[in-house]
């Protein structure tokens, strides 16, 4: 029978290399959430405090990703995308990510930055519904969400 084995050796290096790269990681996300976007310190201003009944962290490692915000309790991940998330490089780099981060057993939602610019309230509204379970998360504001702060038809 195999011994269970530390995560530093299973992941091929050492304990010291290990808490290198943690500690590096603590560093990028310390940087990441002192310099938010607009939209992102807009949005984190209805997500902090546990406004919406749960807590949210910001510029939260997970593998080799960081996401913009992330309710570990739901395993609910919020990104915000801008234009530059338009290019053909960036979608094929936010489709592995996405592939990653539902493949390790999150929900992820991508909003467009410019929901949270011209109908924030609308969008905060349509976060706390999926949170309580009104709605599904799954693809919601790209498919449903229309920026005059209702429902497509």
């Amino acid at each position: 029978m195999l011994a269970a084995l530390p995560l530093y050796k299973f992941l091929g290096g050492g304990y010291n290399y290990f808490m290198k790269e943690k500690s590096q990681k603590i560093t990028r996300a310390k940087e990441l959430r002192a310099n938010l976007t607009p939209a992102e310190a807009k949005l984190w201003n209805c997500l902090k405090h546990e406004k919406l009944g749960v807590k949210f962290r910001r510029q939260h490692p997970i593998g080799k990703y960081f996401v913009d915000f992330i309710c570990l309790e739901r395993k609910l991940i919020i990104e915000l995308d801008g234009d530059s998330h338009a290019t053909d490089d960036t979608i094929k780099y936010d489709n592995a990510r996405t592939d990653f981060l539902t493949g390790a057993g999150y929900k992820l939602i991508r909003i467009p930055n410019s929901f949270i610019h011209k109908a924030r309230t609308n969008t905060v509204r349509h976060l706390q519904a999926i949170i309580n379970g009104e709605i599904d998360a799954h693809d919601y504001f790209s498919d449903k969400y229309d920026l005059t702060g209702g429902l497509k038809k």
